[in-house]
């Protein structure tokens, strides 16, 4: 058998059969957004643009019996803002939606998957994706794993240990297998890929993607500690493997990954808008938002200076005579001012440096804005 060792933390996904199966199916209405999506990034034609999409998280903290440990929302504000540097080129960027949940149960503090129902069963917020973030997580082997989520319709679930979730790739990698990408060493974990280096066979093996070399399965034994590649295992044509360290759906150290490749951009994007699109942030009881978010773009919308230089930034609607509302808040939904847009500055001079959302709505539209000051 086809075995490494890695001395970090594992991912705990699994890419069954069944989703195998799925992802095929999907071939089809995939490669409609694909070559939208790659077609966009081609070119700055603002007609061939695609509007920015919005998913809402809601986040799970969970924490001693007695209400110790847990992620702070410092480290927490700062893993969003890092998943969405990752993402920013997917059109996709992910928000907090209402308030964090508090879960005080020393039972999933330490958490044990075999345990997942009765948490998922008690806690879960439908139509945003439900990321549990908990001390330590073993798996049904006992194994140690960072994190773990699922290809299922309408199940959107991740857990992840809290150091994993701010180590700058992990949270990354899971919300890449939520939004359907396979490790770059293929779903089989146990033995070597069949893709081959030459690149023939790209799209039916290791992570069918073609724009991301094959990978003979990453570890801390085959890439040393300034990301290279030192492996030596060879394909079925006897070509050396020439892996990419740095991809975040490897197994590579989760210190040297750090990108997703275009054809993985474009994957996750053509997901969501043919499996995810229905995800929105709406109340606990799960009635969806009456608004419908769209790009910044649509409505022609200028926020200026971002990143802010000052003590003022201003918003401002282009070509329409609506009136709108804002608000300016953290990653975490704690809102900082609100009020009507008028032709006047924000002061934001009480704003400590950081990223925020400013949210600018009316009865019938919505956009969600980052601004970094």
């Amino acid at each position: 058998m086809f075995s490494q060792v890695n001395s970090e933390p594992i991912c705990g996904t699994i890419t069954t059969g069944k989703d195998l199966k799925l992802f095929e199916e999907l071939k089809p209405v995939f490669k409609k957004y694909q070559s939208n999506f790659l077609s966009s990034k081609s070119t700055n034609s603002k007609s061939n643009s695609i509007a920015k999409n919005y998913i809402p998280i809601k986040a799970h903290i969970i924490r001693t019996s007695n209400g110790k440990g847990g992620i702070d929302e410092y480290e927490l504000n700062e893993a969003i803002n890092d998943l969405n540097n990752t993402f920013s080129g997917a059109f996709l960027e992910f928000f907090l939606c209402n308030d964090l949940n508090y879960i005080d149960n020393n039972n999933f503090y330490n958490f044990k998957s075999s345990d997942e129902k009765s948490l998922v069963e008690a806690n879960n917020v439908p139509n945003v994706i439900n990321i549990y973030f908990t001390n330590h997580i073993v798996n049904s082997s006992d194994e140690d794993i960072c994190g773990y989520t699922y290809n299922k319709p309408n199940y959107d679930v991740i857990i992840i240990q809290n150091e994993c979730a701010t180590n700058n790739s992990s949270l990354a990698h899971e919300v890449g297998h939520f939004l359907s990408l396979i490790h770059t060493h293929g779903a089989d974990n146990t033995c070597l890929t069949k893709e081959l280096v030459n690149g023939n066979n790209c799209s039916s093996e290791g992570d069918q993607i073609c724009d991301t070399p094959a990978d003979p399965k990453l570890t801390n034994k085959n890439v040393n500690n300034f990301c290279r590649y030192i492996g030596t295992e060879t394909d079925a044509n006897g070509d050396s493997f020439l892996p990419d360290t740095s991809n975040i759906m490897s197994y590579s150290m989760k210190g040297c990954r750090s990108h997703f490749s275009d054809q993985q951009l474009a994957r996750m994007y053509a997901y969501y808008m043919s499996t995810k699109n229905y995800l929105t942030c709406g109340d606990s009881s799960g009635v969806a938002d009456s608004y419908e978010p769209v790009s910044s773009d649509d409505l022609d919308f200028k926020i200026y200076p971002n990143p802010i230089s000052g003590d003022v930034v201003y918003a401002k609607p282009m070509n329409t005579t609506e009136t709108f509302s804002y608000k300016i808040s953290n990653l975490i939904g704690q809102t900082f001012s609100s009020g009507t847009l008028t032709n006047q500055p924000i002061n934001v001079g009480y704003l400590a440096s950081g990223t925020y959302l400013m949210t600018i709505s009316n009865n019938h539209s919505k956009i969600i804005k980052r601004i970094i000051k």
